[in-house]
């Protein structure tokens, strides 16, 4: 992993019309990254001139290897990139426990970030980076693709107009289902700490993270200060340190009750019978809607029907931001509320779910739980507002 050197000097930032834009990280996610900075350049947006990948090995995604003649050169590390080749924007696409010493190079030598979620895992490293944008004047845009959806936006402006009315609830759920080689994919796969870092990994802080954030974001509760009290009950079906399925209740601080009173519930599984598209509920005196953050649908019950929107690229939206065209849609600083809760969910205790409630379907790397009624709990979950423990009849509460 990269060292930040407090004492290394600053780099002046460049504005230019295309940006030169690095990617660090590029296997899993990585490449999708690639494949999005590819199609910006051929639209005259930016130009791709490094990756950082101290693996090698072809870089894959969805089942599509991306043509190595369009890929540009391969370093081995950080350093390697910074000490040789001037770039504007650095996108990071690594192991969580990395994100923020690699950000804060970025910063120090006069790039831009994109960071992918979660940016970091506590407050104590939130503060540090913080304190990176602060001292160099850059810019930090955290990877919450759905934060970029116009269904987002949509929603927000009929809450903001009273078409729902006065809000009570919001609920996060979902129910995926996750093979035995997402837990093996790598080292840091299912841990909370590594080579005596923190990870955090977990369904609340990684898979669903988009869940989390885009709900914090619905609430208005962008800040620490605005979370009042959080309740857990996370459990696991696999022999993993961290939770795979899981219930978070959040409740507002006297400043965030100022933006939303009620209660935010969050609800997920990793060990599903099928993989369901997950929703955001939100619930008001006048009315509900029903956001799905994946496909950027909305339905709202004062409206017919349910309507498909676009979203905005956050990387295209970073470009836009340093030229003073637009403001960030996932700025580093509206994360603080996410990163209070998953803080509070990496050191909560996990417990295990008893082997007679799951059913394992497959072999191999491909064997995958099911656990017993997992969507209904889920669903239950959000409605009632309680978690697991909380819900009567549930076998393995």
């Amino acid at each position: 992993m990269t060292r930040v050197d407090p004492g290394a000097p600053l780099v002046g930032r460049r504005r230019l019309a295309v940006p030169r834009v690095a990617v660090v990280g590029v296997h899993g996610y990585g490449a999708a990254h690639i494949l999005n900075a590819l199609a910006l350049q051929d639209r005259g947006i930016l130009e791709l001139v490094a990756l950082v990948d101290p693996a090698g090995g072809p870089l894959i995604r969805d089942g599509v290897r991306v043509p190595e003649e369009r890929l540009p050169v391969r370093l081995d590390s950080m350093d390697d990139l910074l000490g040789r080749i001037p770039v504007d924007i650095v996108v990071i696409a690594t192991p969580l426990h990395t994100h923020a010493a690699l950000a804060m190079a970025a910063l120090r030598a006069g790039a831009d970030v994109l960071l992918e979620k979660p940016p970091v895992t506590d407050l104590a490293t939130l503060a540090l980076l913080e304190g990176a944008v602060a001292e160099t004047g850059g810019m930090v845009q955290v990877g919450f693709q759905s934060l970029g959806s116009h269904a987002l936006a949509e929603l927000q402006r009929a809450i903001a107009a009273g078409e729902l009315g006065e809000l009570r609830a919001i609920g996060a759920s979902g129910s995926w289902t996750r093979p035995h080689g997402y837990w093996t994919r790598s080292r840091w796969a299912g841990r909370r700490h590594l080579d005596g870092e923190r990870v955090a990994d977990g369904a609340v802080a990684n898979p669903f993270a988009h869940a989390v954030m885009t709900s914090l974001r619905i609430a208005g509760w962008d800040t620490p200060e605005a979370i009042g009290g959080i309740e857990t009950d996370l459990r696991r079906v696999n022999d993993i340190e961290v939770d795979d399925t899981s219930t978070v209740l959040v409740r507002p601080s006297a400043v965030g009750a100022t933006r939303f009173a009620g209660t935010l519930t969050c609800a997920f599984t990793l060990a599903g019978p099928v993989e369901a598209d997950p929703v955001i509920l939100v619930r008001g005196t006048e009315g509900e809607a029903t956001l799905s953050y994946t496909t950027d649908r909305l339905t709202l019950s004062t409206r017919a029907g349910e309507t498909p929107y676009g979203r905005t690229d956050l990387l295209e939206n970073l470009i836009h931001a340093r030229r003073g065209d637009a403001g960030l849609l996932s700025p580093l600083a509206a994360t603080g509320g996410f990163v209070r809760v998953i803080e509070t969910v990496g050191d909560a205790p996990v417990r295990p779910i008893g082997d007679g409630h799951v059913t394992w379907e497959g072999e191999g790397a491909e064997r995958r739980p099911v656990l017993r009624d997992a969507e209904g709990a889920v669903r239950r979950a959000v409605a009632a507002e309680r978690l697991f423990s909380e819900l009567d009849g549930l076998a393995w509460r």
